[in-house]
């Protein structure tokens, strides 16, 4: 017995890993779910991606099954992909910022006092706000992002979602947000592109 399975997996061109459930009932109905996943895969909100299901007979299925998938893990593969390059530009976007606030603030050092006192006798210290005003920054930073977010304007949500270096008893809660709005940004891009083909 020889199928083409493997080779219309094949042809779709799409590196990734699959992970097919079958079903069989009684009544000889199939019911498969399908899950495309890419080899490297830089973002968690794509967790949320659902498997497609499909039912019918196995007739109906072996008729129907590629033409089915083709579109939707084409579009899903494109999806990671693009989730991948985006996160890479935006480490590299990240290191850039950080070479310039490093190089900005080595060209701003105060000059050694001519007086003869070493750096020993001279102490140096950035004002640090109080944790009450670090608190409330934050809590209205929030309760704007969930403005946005309410609003769909995940993008500018997420530009101003603080930091999990400035917060790190908040990491947890900041990487679950970024990862929500992210997704909803995605997913809205997505839906657009789908609308205005």
């Amino acid at each position: 017995m020889t199928t083409n399975f493997f080779q219309n997996i094949n042809a779709m061109n799409v590196p990734g890993n699959w992970k097919l459930t079958v079903h069989t009932d009684e009544q000889g109905q199939f019911t498969v779910s399908a899950l495309f996943t890419a080899l490297h895969n830089a973002d968690n909100a794509t967790k949320a991606i659902p498997p497609m299901l499909f039912k019918g007979t196995a007739t109906e299925l072996d008729e129907g099954f590629f033409e089915a998938i083709t579109q939707p893990v084409q579009q899903t593969a494109g999806l990671y992909h693009n989730l991948n390059a985006y996160h890479k530009e935006l480490e590299k976007a990240r290191v850039a910022s950080k070479m310039e606030q490093d190089k900005k603030n080595k060209n701003n050092s105060k000059p050694k006092p001519a007086t003869g006192e070493t750096d020993e006798n001279i102490e140096l210290r950035e004002p640090q706000p109080n944790k009450e005003e670090k608190r409330k920054a934050y809590v209205q930073t929030m309760i704007k992002i969930n403005e946005l977010n309410a609003a769909c304007k995940y993008e500018e949500a997420i530009a101003i979602l603080p930091s999990a270096t400035d917060y790190p008893e908040k990491e947890a809660e900041l990487k679950t947000k970024l990862a929500d709005l992210t997704r909803k940004r995605d997913q809205m891009a997505q839906a657009l592109s789908l609308f205005n083909a």
